[in-house]
């Protein structure tokens, strides 16, 4: 343990003071091995950002070797506020035809004015409701069933059928000047669906009609089926369905001719179990799960059929005790089903009818906006090459590379300032904030300054744009500037681009276009080509030459610097740090050894001195006596 003295001992010397002079001439090997460490952390993130940029390049370049990048076609109509048109890479040009004679639509039910509601804090028993009943909604993607009590209100009801939407996809608004209920569906065509049912306690009531104002020729009256369970859920939705279970059981629902495996764990609450059954090929059916008014499970069966359950995981647990039913009573309930309706139209005279309002024929996507009349003209949809669309892929291109080399150049040009090292712990204590900042960015300058790899890359990408691509048919293009790509750019008297430039790429407008719109396969070739030769791309497009040559760096890049998920110890400039961190390991512990001898030296002479102080000062009493 090493023992330090404060203040001034007897010998007159400050030790603490002392030593800590001795020791800072004795870690400046130290220090200077942390600053080559941060040197090195700080050119190896430069590094890593580098990459990145290489990277988004590379990603570009990828985009730029597949056929669909130059395949592109834009469609055209000829009345868009009647039905627009985009297309893909597969649409045929030419010029069509479309005529719009019927929309797709939702399925809609809309009540009667609410006579007895003053607003949607109103009840159900003003509306008319006498006794506690149930309300079923489905919809294209499921069923629920909703306990409905005399004192629930308009906006209760409307808060928690919405709040189901993504279960039944059918959703509700009460609109409180119009005394009305709006029910709709989320969806259009003949899947979309509004069904509800009410249970009537009596057989005969019209509860739809009633008490929510629904009337209608469509609305019936018929029976069901409700399964009851024996177990109690005393939190209603949110009770755990078995919480001493230890492994996940698969519960097995199966009703007509549909099932749903539904997993439970231990903490399953019971609510989710019902919204899985609900929103799945059995809620379809019409049939739904709910928790009863008495917090009990219980199934509803519109159509009478037969509810079985089963667990499906052999490890000898039964999770269907959870879930157990009584026998099936008879429910008496009102009904209204509405469907919504296809969109109809033709195509080049041809009849055809699709559920939504967008739909495809033949590459081309259509959105049908307004019904036409019978004797109007069909809408002419005009489909051609996306010349633009093509440049904008090449433009956006050479625009990235523009600014990727833009990038590197700065960094293996910029100034290196040898006379700014890595601050050390007791350089920034002795410095504020905005001068560590400062010598802090001219430290970092010039980490990458004339790298070979970042060099040598550039220069790989830029003889590639230069290069004549071989095998090409005779007379076909053969090189970017035969389409207005160069590094340079000829306007009237003007010249762009020189060397300081250090590879820029300029595009002629008029000329890249005219070649994509004359010789679109002969652009694709100059860019896409490859000819399958690993030991030369001479036969090889732009693009496949700049991913390849991209993809060579970044493998390069990350075998020096690593990505940031790396181990130091997978890469060159992380070995180095690993070896560094040994180093400094080891000269910490000699300096705390050399630390404790020093302090022992000074308490031992610390010591003697007074040993020497007493000795004298008893003589000078002796001699005194």
């Amino acid at each position: 343990m090493v023992t330090r003295l404060n203040g001034f001992s007897g010998s007159g010397i400050d030790i603490d003071d002392t030593v800590s002079k001795l020791m800072k001439a004795a870690r400046m090997p130290q220090n200077k091995l942390k600053q080559n460490k941060q040197t090195l952390e700080w050119q190896r993130d430069d590094y890593r950002a580098m990459n990145s940029k290489i990277m988004e390049f590379r990603n570009i370049a990828f985009n730029m070797k597949l056929q669909s990048a130059y395949q592109t076609k834009k469609s055209s109509s000829s009345d868009d506020s009647i039905v627009s048109a985009t297309s893909s890479s597969n649409a045929a040009e030419g010029i069509y035809t479309l005529k719009v004679n019927k929309l797709a639509s939702g399925a809609k039910v809309t009540s009667d004015v609410l006579a007895l509601a003053t607003s949607n804090s109103s009840t159900l028993e003003d509306l008319g409701l006498s006794s506690s009943s149930t309300l079923t909604v489905g919809g294209q993607k499921g069923t629920i069933t909703l306990n409905v009590e005399k004192a629930d209100t308009i906006a209760s009801l409307v808060s928690r059928i919405n709040s189901k939407t993504s279960v039944t996809g059918v959703g509700v608004n009460y609109d409180s000047t119009m005394k009305r209920l709006f029910f709709v569906s989320s969806g259009t065509g003949q899947s979309a669906e509004v069904n509800l049912q009410m249970e009537s306690s009596n057989g005969t009531t019209n509860l739809l009609k009633d008490v929510l104002g629904i009337s209608s020729a469509a609305i019936s009256g018929t029976t069901g089926q409700t399964y009851k369970g024996t177990n109690t859920f005393s939190a209603g939705t949110t009770t755990i369905v078995d919480s001493t279970i230890t492994s996940a059981q698969t519960l097995r629902v199966s009703a007509g001719g549909k099932t749903v495996d539904v997993t439970v764990s231990s903490s399953s609450a019971i609510g989710n179990v019902i919204d899985a059954i609900n929103s799945s090929d059995v809620g379809k059916l019409g049939i739904s799960a709910y928790i009863t008014s008495d917090n009990k499970l219980a199934f509803f069966a519109p159509g009478g059929e037969a509810i079985t359950l089963s667990d499906q995981t052999a490890d000898g647990t039964d999770i269907t005790t959870n879930f157990a039913l009584s026998a099936p009573t008879s429910t008496s309930y009102s009904q209204l089903g509405v469907k919504g309706t296809q969109a109809d139209v033709e195509f080049n005279g041809v009849s055809a009818k699709y559920d939504s309002n967008t739909f495809s024929i033949n590459g081309m996507t259509f959105t049908a906006k307004k019904e036409q009349a019978p004797t109007d003209s069909a809408v002419s949809i005009t489909t051609t090459r996306d010349v633009d669309g093509v440049y904008n892929s090449i433009k956006t291109l050479v625009d990235k590379y523009n600014e990727l080399i833009t990038t590197v150049n700065t960094k293996v040009s910029e100034k290196k300032y040898k006379d700014f090292s890595p601050l050390t712990d007791e350089q920034r204590e002795g410095m504020k904030d905005d001068q560590i900042k400062a010598w802090e960015e001219k430290a970092k300058s010039g980490l990458l300054r004339n790298d070979d790899l970042l060099s040598s890359g550039l220069t790989n990408f830029r003889t590639s744009f230069s290069a004549i691509v071989t095998g090409l048919p005779t007379g076909d293009y053969k090189t970017l500037s035969e389409i207005g790509i160069s590094t340079s750019l000829i306007a009237g008297n003007s010249i762009s681009g020189s060397y300081s430039e250090n590879g820029k790429i300029y595009i002629n407008d008029a000329k890249l276009k005219a070649a994509i719109a004359e010789n679109p396969d002969e652009v694709m070739a100059l860019f896409i080509t490859n000819d399958g030769d690993k030991d030369s791309d001479a036969g090889d497009g732009l693009a496949t030459k700049l991913y390849d040559k991209a993809t060579r760096l970044i493998s390069n890049l990350t075998k020096k610097a690593g990505a940031t998920s790396s181990v130091d110890s997978n890469y060159l400039i992380g070995k180095s740090i690993n070896s560094i961190n040994t180093n400094i390991d080891k000269l910490t512990a000699k300096l705390d050894a050399l630390e404790t001898r020093y302090y022992n030296q000074f308490t031992a002479m610390e010591k003697y001195i007074t040993q020497m102080q007493a000795q004298s000062a008893q003589l000078s009493q002796q001699m005194g006596g």
